[in-house]
């Protein structure tokens, strides 16, 4: 299998962690966001050269844009996104508003990488 490159949120702890940690050993390339850097040191010390950290705050959509341009600028491509990173929200499904839905659903980071990433999928045969 050729390598990938994956675009994970939320790469500090949990499924995000686990997921970067299998992706890195088989030799993919990882550009992880986290909002507190310290916390994913060893992968950046231990990948230098296909782990990416970038710190972000997924509810933030600006900042959200100039890390999905910044990536796909300094790797050329992102094939898969994964928005993992959390938010907990306790309640009926109909009574969320819409800001508490684009919340959960982070759907800021979609909205940045695929308009970039489909091209290419579409030339890929």
């Amino acid at each position: 299998m050729s390598q990938r490159t994956w675009f994970i949120t939320g790469v500090s702890s949990g499924f995000g962690r686990q997921l970067t940690d299998q992706l890195l050993e088989r030799g993919d390339r990882v550009v992880g966001t986290v909002r507190d850097i310290s916390k994913i040191a060893d992968l950046s010390n231990g990948y230098p050269e296909s782990f990416f950290a970038e710190v972000l705050d997924v509810t933030d959509r600006d900042a959200v844009r100039k890390v999905v341009e910044h990536s796909f600028t300094k790797l050329g491509r992102i094939d898969v996104v994964i928005s993992n990173a959390g938010y907990g929200l306790f309640g009926a499904a109909e009574e969320l508003t819409d800001q508490q839905i684009d919340l959960i659903c982070l759907r800021n980071t979609h909205r940045q990488s695929l308009p970039r990433s489909k091209p290419e999928r579409m030339n890929r045969g």
